[in-house]
């Protein structure tokens, strides 16, 4: 089960919802505006949440900076931010699809998407590496019986926009 909790930023429900936010958490994706310096700063106030809610280093944690495709706009550099990630412990994959702590991407341009398959890729791999996450099947005819969901992207036409917002949900 894959339950994503996206409160964009705001405070209203990171206060009404935080014992909710945390109860049984396995990963932890955290995410700022590379255009917004007050974006970034705020990343700290994250991670303290985090820590004040007992998730341990042994709870993935992944950064990824947004609206990579407004490189002119720009207020958040790189460097920066990889720094940050491994000043806060956001370990290296090992995963085939990143070696990275820190992810750049956009929910604009299709040729900078392709990176959240690797966000959650690297998130599986290193929440597989830690525990199994499926119990052993005891039979095939029980594995083959489960149900199969595919998730597929909808064509650029059938975008949701606000404004300059625009996302694939």
């Amino acid at each position: 089960q894959l339950q994503l909790w996206d409160t964009a930023g705001q405070e209203r429900f990171r206060k009404s919802m935080v014992q909710h936010y945390y109860r049984n958490v396995h990963a932890v994706v955290i995410v700022y505006d590379v255009t917004k310096i007050s974006s970034f700063n705020s990343l700290t106030q994250w991670i303290e949440e985090c820590d004040k809610n007992n998730l341990t280093s042994d709870v993935p944690r992944i950064l990824v900076g947004n609206k990579c495709e407004k490189q002119s706009k720009q207020c958040v550099k790189t460097q920066v931010a990889q720094r940050f990630a491994d000043l806060h412990s956001m370990p290296v994959s090992h995963f085939q699809y990143s070696q990275k702590h820190l992810f750049e991407t956009s929910a604009y341009d299709d040729s900078e998407s392709g990176h959240v398959e690797s966000i959650f890729m690297t998130l599986a791999h290193k929440l597989k590496s830690r525990r199994p996450m499926m119990k052993k099947q005891t039979s095939s005819h029980a594995f083959h019986r489960a149900d199969v969901i595919s998730i597929t992207r909808e064509s650029s036409t059938g975008r949701l926009t606000d404004g300059d917002n625009t996302c694939w949900c």
